[in-house]
């Protein structure tokens, strides 16, 4: 009965997984998908005869998995256990391969989570266990004729579990696995067993992180990025508020920028009456580019063309030093690379609309410097930043 409930379970969480992964139309994000997990730890098989105690009846085990994670929710993948039962009664292992669904519990219960450092997973499998056993010491009142003996056995199994893991890296991570797994074995009389769990300490290798995220280290909201908002008609005409309120907002940002555009314009004005060497600093996170490139956005041309008028109206200065920062999404090489490009862009840009293309030089420092918490999305929108310094 039991093994019944445990494969109806798999068969139901995995239709349910199919289900809503088929219903994913969202825009996706380019990620890395498979990992490696090598494990160990010990095991505890409820397996006729007993040993002498708790200590006799436990024994260790091992095992890898290799898993391709679909997307922030589910996993699919191959695993193979190596399972020992070494006790004063009988001594024995199993061979025990399968396939496995992981179900990340995070990100399903809490799928507006910052970020996915730490995550808990439910993991079904089913499979095969080839066992053998040998040295069988019974009392021989009970089995007068097998007071040693050895045999193979070969069963269908399932089991299901609960993990966690921790991302240390974007390439390792460390996890603890629990397991309780069942066996469907022919009868035999000199050994009978139908259960045994197993806990494991885990390291994952996550593949394919050179340029990319791994899924296992994103959220929901990271791997389907929100679209852009959409402004909401309602069936009342005269209840404008979510309209004001959304108005509001965007008055806000843009009059942000402009205090900072004025700013700017100020401290320039200002260096004529400073000593030689002076500088003036300026940063703007509103200068966007096409996603993975130093392409600048059209809608990024407003603030660069008032930052030309800027300098050119006001010669008084002598240097302009354009820095780009990135995030921390991507390896450290590539973010440096794509933020040389991007100040190139922008001083390209600036050298179109008449600025002195010997005055000014360009820097990337890619993720080294941030300003913000790398680890929400608001603070990897503020690192994705240009920034201007201006020396007499």
């Amino acid at each position: 009965m039991k093994m019944k409930k445990l494969f109806f379970i798999v068969l139901i969480m995995a239709s349910a997984i199919t289900y809503t992964n088929a219903q994913t139309t969202a825009t996706k994000t380019d990620a890395a998908h498979w990992s490696l997990a090598l494990k160990g730890g010990i095991d505890y098989f409820n397996i006729k005869p007993a040993g002498d105690d708790l200590m006799d009846n436990g024994s260790w085990g091992a095992g890898a998995s290799l898993e391709y994670t679909i997307n922030p929710l589910v996993g699919v993948g191959l695993n193979f256990d190596y399972l020992n039962f070494n006790r004063s009664t009988i001594k024995g292992k199993t061979l025990d391969p399968s396939i496995f669904t992981s179900v990340n519990l995070s990100n399903l219960l809490n799928p507006k989570r910052e970020n996915a450092k730490l995550n808990f997973y439910a993991n079904f499998g089913a499979g095969a266990s080839f066992a053998n056993y040998s040295d069988l010491v019974l009392p021989t009142t009970l089995y007068p004729s097998n007071t040693a003996t050895s045999d193979n056995v070969t069963s269908a199994l399932a089991y299901t579990g609960l993990a966690m893991e921790y991302n240390i890296s974007k390439a390792l991570a460390l996890g603890l696995d629990y397991t309780y797994r069942g066996y469907i074995t022919p009868k035999s009389p000199n050994i009978d067993y139908n259960d045994a769990s197993t806990l494991m300490a885990t390291l994952r290798f996550k593949f394919g992180t050179g340029s990319k995220t791994h899924v296992r280290d994103m959220t929901r909201s990271d791997y389907y990025p929100e679209p852009a908002p959409v402004i909401k008609q309602v069936e009342n005409p005269y209840d404008d508020s979510a309209l004001k309120s959304r108005l509001d907002g965007l008055d806000q940002s843009v009059q942000g920028i402009q205090n900072r555009l004025q700013a700017l314009e100020n401290d320039v004005k200002a260096l004529k009456d400073k000593p030689e060497g002076s500088k003036v600093s300026a940063s703007f996170q509103n200068i966007e580019f096409d996603f993975n490139s130093s392409k600048i956005t059209k809608a990024s041309y407003p603030t660069l063309d008032r930052i030309a008028s800027i300098l050119n109206e006001n010669p008084t200065w002598g240097k302009l030093m354009i820095n780009g920062n990135t995030d921390n999404v991507g390896s450290d090489a590539y973010n440096q690379k794509l933020s040389e490009q991007r100040a190139a862009a922008v001083k390209a840009y600036l050298a179109k609309k008449g600025v002195s293309d010997t005055a000014m030089e360009t820097a990337g420092y890619g993720e080294s410097k941030p300003i913000a918490d790398n680890s929400t999305a608001a603070g990897r929108q503020s690192n994705r930043r240009v920034e201007f310094e201006i020396s007499k």
